[in-house]
């Protein structure tokens, strides 16, 4: 069994819209059939899971790893099941990092959180703010569209930033972009994610992979 299946599955019935019904409907299946690959307990049929993973990847197709790598900007590709361990970097975010002795980074993934509880802002820090995404459980059945993020990058330097967290779908990772924020510690450290329920995604086109 692909352990992507049951977030994908519920990523494509969300992003559609659809109750588990209007998705069975859709497939020809039935309702059960809907919630036992939602619970990874079924494998849809070769034909119905390329057709799945299309309407996912469609909204994701633009943010591939190569270019997350050659952005000058602050980037990262973390895994979904732990936010807090960076797999891929930007070049910018390279860079930065470097410049203010925050790791090697050839030495092993960096570990966001571990580097933030070393910071006096750990309380206000994007490792605690990750950590508060991956507990919301939502975040892990494939609920959550993105979420933002206020708080204090101890990796760039114990600066304010503005951040961006989105699901790299197909490859059961995640994106993370952050942006030094002018409007500092005046707004406070908040996180909020925004649910699909919450996205007006229904009506998309569904184009079947041959």
């Amino acid at each position: 069994m692909d352990s992507s299946v049951p977030f994908l599955v519920r990523r494509a019935r969300l992003l559609l819209g659809m109750t588990q019904t209007e998705f069975a409907q859709l497939f020809g299946v039935d309702d059960g059939t809907v919630s036992r690959w939602e619970r990874g307990k079924l494998h849809p049929a070769p034909k119905m899971w390329r057709r799945i993973r299309n309407i996912v990847l469609k909204e994701s197709s633009a943010l591939d790893i190569h270019l997350v790598r050659a952005s000058p900007v602050y980037k990262c590709v973390v895994e979904v099941r732990d936010l807090t361990k960076l797999v891929v970097f930007s070049k910018g975010m390279i860079e930065t990092i470097k410049a203010v002795g925050a790791l090697e980074l050839d030495d092993k993934p960096f570990d966001i959180a571990e580097h933030s509880r070393k910071s006096s802002y750990y309380e206000v820090s994007s490792g605690r703010a990750l950590e508060i995404i991956q507990a919301d459980t939502r975040w892990s059945r494939g609920e959550i569209a993105y979420a933002e993020m206020h708080c204090v990058s101890a990796s760039l330097g114990d600066v304010w930033a503005d951040a961006i967290i989105a699901p790299l779908l197909d490859r059961y990772a995640a994106i993370i972009e952050f942006a030094p924020s002018g409007r500092g510690a005046a707004e406070g450290f908040w996180v909020e994610l925004i649910g699909l329920e919450d996205m007006c995604l229904t009506g998309l086109p569904i184009v079947e992979l041959e």
